[in-house]
């Protein structure tokens, strides 16, 4: 089976974006990396060394309130970029995997709020309710993503 010039052309053309495109992700997600990194660290330095792992008053005020809109521009500046880099079925399993930790957050917290207004489960943490939804959501990407 021969080869035109302009099949190979077309398949080089097609592999050279797909290494783009994932570059692209790859830049975008490692500096989000980098400034979670940066947050972090800087957490941990102001962090009150007698306060607990999570005590409220822990760190500085000023640096809460940077804490806190670094993470909002963050998410939503690296969620719109992503959605740019990203193809169409990438989309769709991010999509996918969005509505799932939706839905745990917003199935958890109600039930969890009602079951803890009949005195059956302790006050709900919002700490607990994070980490299901970025559970369910890692669950829901992998399954997405490699069934």
């Amino acid at each position: 089976m021969t080869s035109s010039p302009e099949a190979v052309m077309a398949e080089g053309d097609w592999q050279a974006r797909a290494k783009q495109r994932t570059r692209r992700i790859n830049t975008v997600v490692g500096a989000l990396f980098a400034v979670g990194l940066v947050s972090g660290f800087l957490v941990g330095f102001f962090e009150d060394k007698n306060a607990g792992l999570v005590a409220a008053n822990s760190i500085p005020p000023w640096l809460a309130v940077v804490s806190a809109i670094v993470f909002v521009v963050s998410v939503s500046y690296g969620s719109w970029k992503l959605m740019q880099v990203s193809d169409e079925l990438e989309r769709v399993v991010h999509t996918k995997t969005t509505v799932v930790a939706g839905n745990v957050m917003l199935i958890g917290y109600p039930t969890w709020f009602m079951l803890w207004k009949g005195g059956l489960v302790p006050e709900p943490d919002a700490l607990w309710l994070f980490a299901a939804g970025i559970f369910s959501s890692a669950l829901a990407y992998a399954w997405y993503k490699y069934r």
